[in-house]
């Protein structure tokens, strides 16, 4: 009776964790596990419950070693090798995280979420190839195209045809779009139509990219006729068999309007600042810099100041005269693009801004976390994707500090170089009134 009862205590208290996980009582939720660790020692469930305590609590290093035993407990089992490697991946540790993820995948070929995350680390070590096959298991993907086959529009079978018409669909964020629209050029230069389908606010930016014939709604309202097929914009470069050779980098591929507002010429160099990007992004609070922080650049003399944000994080300039708000010349992400290409220099955190700035090849300064997106890679300041960028990363996960020191000494050389201003505008748009 009371082993009975031992195992009904231990299986509720596995249940209870989850529970209180939910509930977002972490430290709870470790004690319990810790407990049922000592319960329980060779049993792998509990060693793996407290590893993912530890990492929802913003621990991946504490969790690293709960998963490691879980492991050898279970070293068949695929979740845990992916658990693994996640904490490792958050700890910096991209090679030994990179090998867990691939033995998850062997342990457990047929779960995408694995195959997704081993994407990443490809991905991450420039194995391009690889990384965008395995990027296909992605959830958006099917979601997406299952919308346009209820519309009577079937996946591209990836076949090249002479005036052959396609809708390619966008995904994720604007910074992803803005990203991977090179990709449609390929396309049309082997004589494909592409129709691209996206949100009204991104539009005009999509429009103006080489190789887009036409935009689209993102989701069809009624039957659609007279395509060839339907694929997601982030399928391209594994359509297209990119790898890191072959990875289209043009100086320059999307255009902002004509017209517009102008911003007023005052002789010196314009430095536009981004410190946030949407809250609705759930790595945002990764990625955003307070902008007390990044606000020393403003003590740099000799340069001029311009706020890129939209909607948010402006509350956080309130007094601050130092900065110019060009928000309120900002309707969509054709006119952030104008603004942009008015800058000589734009300093901004992993956003959609830093995307815009170098797809219209100006000087840009990205700001990235210590455990960066995969499309950044794992060291380095310059990315294949945007020769115009130069990446800024910290040294230890969560520190801004350092990062905002090399930024105000790289700004205070680009300001006492021997450079002439007359050369250094060419870097922004003519100014229309001359």
């Amino acid at each position: 009776m009371s082993a009975a009862r031992k195992e009904i205590d231990y299986e509720d208290g596995l249940r209870l964790v989850r529970q209180l996980v939910a509930a977002g009582r972490f430290a709870v939720a470790v004690r319990w596990t810790d407990h049922l660790c000592r319960q329980r020692p060779k049993d792998p469930r509990a060693h793996n419950q407290a590893g993912l305590v530890r990492q929802r609590q913003g621990e991946p290093q504490e969790a690293a070693p709960h998963f490691r035993r879980a492991a050898l407990l279970q070293p068949e089992a695929g979740e845990i090798w992916a658990n693994l490697g996640r904490s490792l991946r958050l700890s910096a540790a991209i090679e030994p995280a990179f090998r867990c993820r691939r033995r998850a995948v062997l342990c457990q070929p047929e779960m995408p979420e694995m195959r997704l995350a081993y994407g990443f680390d490809l991905l991450t070590v420039g194995e391009y190839r690889a990384g965008f096959a395995e990027y296909e298991h992605r959830p958006d993907r099917n979601t997406g195209l299952a919308r346009y086959e209820a519309a009577g529009l079937s996946a591209w079978d990836g076949r090249i045809r002479p005036n052959g018409r396609l809708i390619v669909v966008t995904e994720q964020g604007a910074g992803d779009v803005v990203q991977f629209l090179r990709f449609v050029e390929p396309l049309a230069k082997q004589g494909m139509r592409v129709t691209v389908a996206c949100p009204r606010p991104l539009e005009r930016v999509v429009r103006s990219a080489p190789g887009v014939e036409a935009t689209a709604p993102l989701w069809p309202s009624g039957p659609l006729q007279g395509y060839d097929g339907v694929e997601m914009l982030l399928s391209l470069p594994n359509r297209l068999g990119i790898d890191l050779a072959s990875l289209p980098a043009p100086a320059r591929y999307i255009s902002p309007p004509e017209g517009g507002y102008r911003v007023e010429p005052d002789g010196r160099l314009r430095v536009g600042v981004c410190w946030t990007g949407s809250t609705f992004t759930p790595l945002n609070p990764m990625r955003r810099i307070p902008f007390a922080e990044l606000a020393r650049v403003l003590d740099v003399p000799g340069l001029s100041f311009y706020g890129l944000q939209v909607l948010i994080g402006r509350r956080e300039t309130y007094g601050e005269d130092r900065l110019v708000d060009l928000a309120p010349h900002i309707e969509d992400f054709s006119d952030t693009a104008a603004m942009v290409d008015q800058m000589d220099l734009v300093i901004t955190v992993d956003t959609s801004i830093a995307h815009i700035a170098g797809a219209l090849g100006k000087p840009v300064w990205t700001l990235l976390a210590r455990v960066a997106d995969w499309r950044w890679g794992r060291d380095g300041e310059t990315t294949p994707w945007y020769p115009s960028m130069r990446l800024f990363r910290q040294d230890r996960q969560g520190d801004w500090a350092g990062v905002v020191d090399r930024v105000v000494s790289a700004l205070r050389q680009r300001v006492e170089a021997p450079v002439g201003l007359a050369e250094r505008r060419p870097f922004a748009s003519p100014d229309p009134t001359g």
